[in-house]
C-alpha cells in the first residue's frame, strides 16, 4: 500500500540527489568552459544545453514521482510498485546503459564526489521499503518506468 511508503522522504532524497548532481555538473561545466554561471544561466543550460541532457532523465522521473505522490490514494497504491524499479532503472550500472545516459555520468560522480555518494546512499535508503523487482529483470524495470510515466501523465488534473 502506498500509505506505508514515505513519499515525502523519497521526494526529499531525490531533490537532494538532483541538487548535488546539478552542483557537480555546474562545477565541471564551469571548469571546462572557463566561465562562472549565474543562476539564470545555469537554469537555461540545464533545460537546453546538450551538456546537461543526461540530468534531465532524473528531472523527469522526479516530476513523475511528484505527480504520483499528489494523486488520489488509489492511484498512489497502484503506482507504488513502479517507484523503486523506476529509480533502480535510472541508477543501473553504466555497463548496462547506452553511452551518454544518466548512469554514464552518474557513477563517476558517485565514486568521485562524497556529496553525491551521500545523496546516493540516502536515496537508496529511502526506497528500501518500496516493492522491488528481481535484480536481473531490466526489461521489467524499464517497463515499470514507462508505466509510471504514462499513468501520471494521463491522470486528469
Amino acid at each position: 500500500m502506498a500509505e506505508a511508503h514515505d513519499w515525502q522522504k523519497l521526494a526529499r532524497a531525490l531533490r537532494e540527489l538532483h541538487r548535488t548532481l546539478m552542483e557537480r555538473a555546474r562545477r565541471d561545466y564551469e571548469s571546462e568552459h572557463g566561465e562562472v554561471l549565474n543562476p539564470g544561466q545555469l537554469l537555461g543550460l540545464l533545460t537546453t544545453d546538450p551538456y546537461f541532457d543526461w540530468l534531465r532523465s532524473l528531472s523527469e522521473l522526479m516530476v513523475d514521482i511528484d505527480m504520483a505522490r499528489d494523486a488520489e490514494p488509489a492511484v498512489m497504491d497502484e503506482l507504488a510498485s513502479a517507484i523503486r524499479p523506476a529509480i533502480e532503472h535510472i541508477l543501473s550500472s553504466p555497463d548496462a546503459t547506452p553511452a551518454g545516459s544518466f548512469a554514464q555520468h552518474y557513477w563517476p560522480y558517485v565514486q568521485d564526489d562524497p556529496h553525491v555518494a551521500m545523496a546516493h546512499a540516502a536515496l537508496k535508503q529511502s526506497i528500501v521499503s518500496w516493492p522491488a523487482l528481481d535484480k536481473g529483470n531490466t526489461v521489467k524495470r524499464m517497463g515499470e518506468r514507462e508505466r509510471l510515466a504514462s499513468k501520471v501523465r494521463e491522470r486528469p488534473r
